[in-house]
């Protein structure tokens, strides 16, 4: 563990963004805007473009099969890479799972990055015919075999090149275990609470992979609105926000009498401008081990139009302040509470 006033890395190497595919609209409208914005990310400079997968129209998601949209990014694009964050691998049969993957890894020349997780929502399992609580023993089998059919040729396309970019959604350490036995990457999210989130137990189970793994890869998943007008950016945002926090009020994640601006005030997702975000995020113990910083807005769900200006902030005047040099940033604390499971990530 870094001591006190040391100077641990900061920069990022390279910049993602995520999106939900998430809204009010039809689904043929967000779908298709979701492709779009592949392409503005694509435009601006962006290294990645990730979709996370919701069953059921879960949290708004019009998305239950990423690789799918991805393979219509595939078309529209020629170089930024293309992830899932991610599949939930728990529910999948991992021989269609490599089938699926290995045609958009084909039809994108090779740029598929496959992100996979156990999966939170055990009504979504149930749903399948899945046992909620053997997730992480279905993830593991199903990324135990999806590596053999890999490593093998086993499946056509032939895509073994796969292999070596497969990633795991987690924060337990059973998640942590099984991508450095493997070789895999680390999606890494945030969890809330009143006090703010919490990501100081997350950020020790990302020292450990990065000290145990061969190579390791950490995508960092934050929410982040760059906007020079922070009213704006507020106004923007408050009212899903809201929506959120009330659900989260429901659920005893926050306490009675929790508001949006509280969520926003304890810096669940970082907004305004560039060098306000730039300093904050230097503050956050998960940046020193992340190789991706993937950026993205949830809870809150924007159109094209929306996002078209924040990942402008992002790629413009937010990218060069994280890529200029390294910068002193937080330390762990002492007595880090390592998070068992990933069950709050959703936000990320």
């Amino acid at each position: 563990m870094a001591q006190q006033g040391t100077r641990r890395r900061s920069r990022v190497n390279r910049l993602g963004v995520i999106s939900h595919c998430a809204g009010s609209r039809s689904s043929r409208t967000e779908l298709r805007e979701t492709v779009e914005l592949a392409c503005v990310a694509e435009e601006l400079g962006f290294d990645s473009f990730w979709l996370a997968q919701h069953h059921f129209g879960a949290q708004r998601g019009h998305s239950p099969s990423p690789l799918v949209v991805l393979a219509a990014v595939a078309e529209r694009t020629s170089r930024i890479r293309l992830g899932t964050a991610v599949i939930v691998g728990s529910l999948e049969d991992p021989i269609r799972l490599a089938e699926d993957a290995a045609t958009v890894d084909a039809l994108s020349g090779g740029r598929l990055e496959l992100g996979l997780g156990a999966g939170a929502d055990a009504d979504i399992a149930r749903r399948f015919g899945r046992n909620h609580d053997s997730r992480h023993a279905d993830l593991r089998s199903t990324v135990e075999t999806l590596v053999e059919l890999l490593e093998g040729g086993l499946v056509t396309p032939d895509a073994r090149g796969i292999r070596d970019r497969i990633w795991l959604g987690t924060a337990s350490r059973q998640g942590i275990d099984l991508a450095t036995r493997l070789g895999l990457g680390v999606l890494s999210g945030r969890s809330s609470s009143p006090a703010g989130p919490t990501d100081a137990g997350a950020a020790q189970l990302l020292a450990e992979y990065v000290a145990a793994a061969n190579r390791p890869r950490v995508g960092l998943s934050r929410p982040v609105v760059c906007s020079d007008d922070v009213a704006s950016a507020r106004n923007l945002i408050t009212d899903q926000i809201s929506e959120w926090v009330t659900r989260g009020i429901g659920t005893g994640r926050f306490p009675s009498g929790f508001t949006a601006s509280d969520y926003l005030d304890t810096g669940h997702m970082y907004h305004g401008s560039a060098e306000t975000i730039a300093d904050e995020l230097r503050l956050d113990p998960g940046l020193p081990f992340a190789t991706d910083l993937l950026c993205n807005v949830q809870p809150v769900r924007l159109t094209l139009s929306q996002w078209t200006p924040i990942l402008m902030g992002i790629a413009q005047r937010l990218r060069p302040l994280l890529t200029e040099g390294e910068h002193p940033v937080a330390e762990l604390p002492e007595n880090s509470v390592v998070v068992a499971d990933h069950h709050d990530r959703r936000a990320g």
